[in-house]
């Protein structure tokens, strides 16, 4: 599993990480209703649930990773914030690919850097 968040938004350590997070659970939530994304989640689950966050530098980049995971039928979503916090309500800010074998996630981010 891949989880990407956008570094352009200035978002603290704890606001990234809650983005991060509902990313992940939103994908697992998808592959869980799914056949075939189910044995995906069933295998990720039984080895240690692999995850890397990965950084993007804008809405743009973000929305082209997800929609080239869906055109690979990948489970993928956007996290949307609502705006309590730290970010104007509606803003994307993160996206996650997964889980799915390494090959296929990796065709939609490996070439990403960690988000720091």
């Amino acid at each position: 599993m891949s989880i990407v968040v956008r570094r352009d938004l200035g978002m603290s350590c704890g606001k990234a990480a809650a983005q991060a997070s509902h990313a992940a659970v939103e994908c697992v939530l998808l592959a869980q209703d799914s056949g075939k994304w189910r044995r995906w989640l069933d295998q990720w689950l039984g080895e240690g649930q692999k995850k890397i966050v990965l950084a993007v530098e804008g809405v743009e980049a973000l929305y082209e990773l997800y929609n080239k995971a869906k055109s690979l039928d990948l489970p993928t979503a956007v996290v949307v914030d609502a705006g309590l916090t730290e970010l104007p309500p509606g803003t994307p800010t993160a996206m996650c690919v997964g889980p799915a074998p390494d090959e296929l996630v990796d065709a939609v981010t490996g070439k990403l850097k960690l988000y720091k």
